[in-house]
């Protein structure tokens, strides 16, 4: 469970720190140093937002003046299946371009598209090609076979994407040192603010990045707590089976409670809850706020 409430986490920090203007300018900047001229207004957030139940969602998309689509993706554990989700990504959100610009794709005239590019920001220890490539992964490269090429990113460098990577793996340290705890979120935050990694943003987002963690945390418990009560189900009866059943109702308070903050989807919910997509967001609907 460690790990996943790391990865939960740190997703989450990221897409809180380039879904901020600045940083995604930074971003950008780092991936193109050749394109100076572009400033924070030339650059539109496009990322697939959750909006009905069963909804895919990427961790980051821009269009850069109507000519560049960039997709960028953060990764703690390595799967060559994010080019998969990848291709997703970008067949969902030219679809979106297209009804947004009215451009039909059945006219004799060839539409215009913005061309797109593909990163994943790794920040886990395995050794990785700098360049994955879905015809490569799936298709052993046969002719006519579809194509997509991702850039990875490991480097723990100066700059924006280089500091987020180094923050990841020190709160991987910490959270082996402290455990899951508000402590080892502390420490993390406070070795890298002294590291002048990712200061500005840490200072600026301390209690936000806590609380996610503290989120995260709780959702672990309520997880490994709802696991139980499914381990026991039929053999408690009485006062214990009243107890369960509330055990299991605090952690569904909590998966709701991590959806409504934008820290899980409802589809990661609903699969930590042993649930369908469609009763958890029944049941979300039917709840308080």
């Amino acid at each position: 469970m460690e790990r996943t409430v790391r990865r939960e986490f740190k997703n989450s920090v990221f897409v809180d720190l380039f879904g901020q203007e600045k940083y995604r300018l930074e971003l950008f900047q780092t991936l193109h140093p050749e394109m100076p001229e572009i400033t924070a207004s030339d650059i539109r957030l496009i990322t697939i937002k959750q909006v009905i139940t069963n909804h895919q969602y990427n961790d980051l998309a821009f269009l850069v003046k109507d000519k560049l689509m960039v997709f960028v993706e953060a990764q703690s554990t390595w799967s060559v299946n994010i080019l998969i989700r990848v291709l997703l990504y970008l067949a969902e959100t030219i679809q979106e371009y297209l009804q947004e610009h009215e451009l039909d794709i059945y006219s004799a005239k060839k539409v215009d598209l913005p061309e797109p590019e593909f990163y994943i920001i790794y920040t886990g220890q395995q050794k990785v090609a700098r360049e994955i490539s879905l015809s490569e992964e799936f298709f052993a490269s046969k002719a006519g076979s579809i194509d997509l090429k991702a850039k990875v990113i490991t480097a723990e460098t100066t700059d924006i994407i280089g500091q987020y990577i180094l923050f990841c793996r020190v709160l991987d340290m910490q959270i082996r040192r402290l455990g899951p705890t508000r402590e080892a979120a502390e420490e993390a935050i406070r070795i890298c603010q002294e590291r002048g990694v990712m200061a500005e943003y840490l200072e600026d987002r301390k209690k936000e990045v806590v609380d996610i963690m503290i989120m995260l945390f709780d959702q672990e418990f309520a997880v490994r707590q709802y696991g139980k009560a499914q381990r026991n189900e039929g053999r408690e009866e009485g006062r214990e089976e009243g107890r369960e059943e509330g055990r299991q109702a605090g952690m569904m308070e909590i998966l709701i409670r991590l959806v409504r903050n934008g820290v899980l989807s409802v589809s990661s919910a609903a699969e930590q809850a042993c649930m369908s997509v469609s009763d958890f967001q029944a049941m979300m609907d039917g709840h308080k706020a």
